[in-house]
């Protein structure tokens, strides 16, 4: 059966009563950003044991475990952008995987070059607004940066496709060697350029291309529902497409409201507040036998809550053991 889980922040570590009240709650696993790591920043995104290993034993007190580790944009900037530095880059990739796989984390992320990575952009893309209630959740307007013609500079599409899978082909071969899986995001917002930037991997068909172009079993993606649902794409067709693969490593079980090819954009919102059904959605895992985490992911701003979203993750995990429950017992 699948598990519960939730991503935190370094700051996270300094709260040891916060992490217990995760348990307490519920959460089965945590999704981790690289910085988590002592000295990882500072080796330009390069692991090293002993900061591992001080992370693992203080979730490990609380009742946890690390399901995805997940490497940073600007850890592969050089490589995306043909700057000096790629190699080193790469080397701490690899490096990397070893480590997550002598301490048995069995997913490590390895992000997409985005848009962003080039340079910022004159254009205000989002906003916070208030839903149900008044909760804040964050719209996303895309109208004015599809469609653009590309700056000077920019990479081409192909030389993203190509860079792309150089770190591929350098950290998939080690991940199967380590025993950890590489899971793909994909862009987000999932579009073919923002301001005329390119990003490759925005729908099926490019995942579909990453995991021909570097075929492994160890090679796969995080399912984010509602990047793909987003897209404009089927989600349930998607979900039984990459799950008949085995592809499919990390479930984040967002919901949004709204389609860019609909309406330019959407809105990211509570999970049962958008135009997913998230029971169907966890069927649909359970049937092609998704048994990795599922994470509800970004956090809404609800009135009463503290910064770090509490109570958001508390009705996220209580939402989420309800619909795991009654997959359990056949409804």
């Amino acid at each position: 059966m699948m598990k519960i889980g939730t991503r935190i922040s370094p700051d996270w570590l300094d709260r040891p009563d916060a992490l217990k009240f995760l348990k307490q709650i519920g959460v089965d696993c945590v999704d981790i950003t690289f910085d988590i790591f002592p000295g990882c920043k500072a080796a330009g995104g390069r692991l090293n044991r002993e900061g591992v290993e001080q992370v693992v034993e203080a979730l490990d007190r609380a009742g946890l475990v690390i399901e995805r580790a997940n490497s940073l944009s600007t850890y592969t900037r050089a490589t995306f952008l043909g700057e000096p530095g790629s190699e080193q880059e790469i080397d701490n990739l690899v490096h990397s995987v070893r480590i997550c796989g002598a301490f048995n984390i069995p997913v490590m992320g390895v992000q997409c070059f985005q848009a962003g990575q080039f340079g910022k952009f004159d254009v205000e893309m989002h906003r916070m607004v208030e839903g149900r209630g008044g909760y804040r959740h964050l719209k996303m307007d895309l109208s004015r940066v599809l469609d653009q013609p590309p700056p000077p500079g920019a990479p081409a599409r192909e030389e993203v496709w190509e860079r792309t899978l150089k770190i591929f082909r350098a950290v998939v071969p080690e991940a199967e060697r380590a025993g950890v899986k590489i899971a793909m995001h994909g862009n987000d917002p999932p579009v073919p350029s923002i301001c005329g930037v390119p990003q490759v991997l925005y729908d099926f068909d490019a995942f579909d291309r990453l995991f021909s172009e570097v075929p492994s079993p160890n090679n796969g993606m995080t399912f984010c529902v509602g990047t793909r649902y987003e897209s404009g794409q089927d989600v349930f067709e998607g979900i039984r497409r990459f799950g008949a693969q085995g592809k499919i490593f990390h479930v984040h079980f967002r919901n949004v409201k709204g389609t860019i090819p609909e309406t330019g954009g959407y809105a990211e919102v509570i999970p049962d507040d958008g135009d997913l059904n998230m029971y169907e959605v966890a069927r649909a895992l359970h049937e092609v036998g998704y048994e990795g985490a599922i994470d509800y992911d970004h956090i809404m701003k609800l009135t009463t809550d503290g910064p770090e979203g509490r109570e958001y993750i508390a009705f996220c995990v209580g939402h989420m053991r309800g619909i795991l429950q009654a997959l359990e017992s056949g409804g």
